[in-house]
């Protein structure tokens, strides 16, 4: 696989990696963001299938493959069972309002494209434009956990941004040490389980005092 081949489905992943967080940034139910996070995920993926294939890291290839299967299944499957579980509203609750919130967004694209271009030489050694692409991600994601009220949406944020820091990360130095890639990994579990059990604890505290309050008014 050439070069400039490589340039190009990474260039073409970026371009729908951002797409997919406009969605999320845009999304009206969470049901949507959980569904556009996981697409991001599969994306990444494929990203790292391709530069597996073009620089021959088998490093890559495990990646590429845990973070289909963690990533773009598991940990959305888990933010959709929190959703019935809990039965909370679909609906997404920002703090302000989302075409704010989108031209937030733009105005970090286009800031990440331009400091991107600023580099000069040192540019021209990065695949694609995987890191503009990899920084306005990570902000975005950041932006969508900030203007989000709920811990599912925040989540859902928490878990874009990250897939941005690994897609610069891939892409920059074409792979990474595993330890590091799966470590970071581990973490993002590590935190939806954190925040899956807080939203049960409290929603089951929540329950518990209505019930008391129902027998006291009977």
């Amino acid at each position: 696989m050439s070069t400039e081949t490589v340039h190009t489905i990474i260039d073409d992943l970026g371009a729908l990696l951002l797409f997919t967080m406009i969605l999320i940034v845009a999304a009206a139910q969470i049901y949507r963001a959980i569904y556009a996070v996981a697409a991001q995920s599969l994306f990444i993926a494929i990203a790292g299938a391709v530069l597996a294939t073009a620089t021959g890291n088998v490093d890559l290839w495990v990646i590429a493959g845990v973070t289909l299967a963690v990533k773009a299944i598991v940990l959305p499957w888990v933010l959709h069972w929190v959703v019935q579980r809990m039965n909370v509203r679909r609906e997404v609750e920002p703090v302000i309002p989302v075409g704010a919130t989108l031209a937030l967004a733009v105005l970090i694209v286009v800031v990440s494209f331009q400091l991107s271009a600023s580099l000069g030489p040192v540019r021209q050694a990065i695949t694609g434009n995987a890191l503009p692409v990899g920084i306005a991600l990570t902000l975005t994601g950041v932006l969508a956990m900030a203007t989000q009220k709920t811990a599912l949406t925040q989540m859902v944020g928490l878990f874009a941004s990250e897939n941005g820091i690994f897609f610069t990360a891939m892409s920059v130095t074409e792979g990474m040490p595993l330890i590091i890639e799966i470590g970071v990994i581990l973490d993002v579990i590590l935190a939806a389980l954190v925040m899956t059990i807080m939203v049960l604890r409290v929603r089951s505290t929540v329950d518990a005092d209505i019930a008391d309050l129902d027998r006291l008014r009977g």
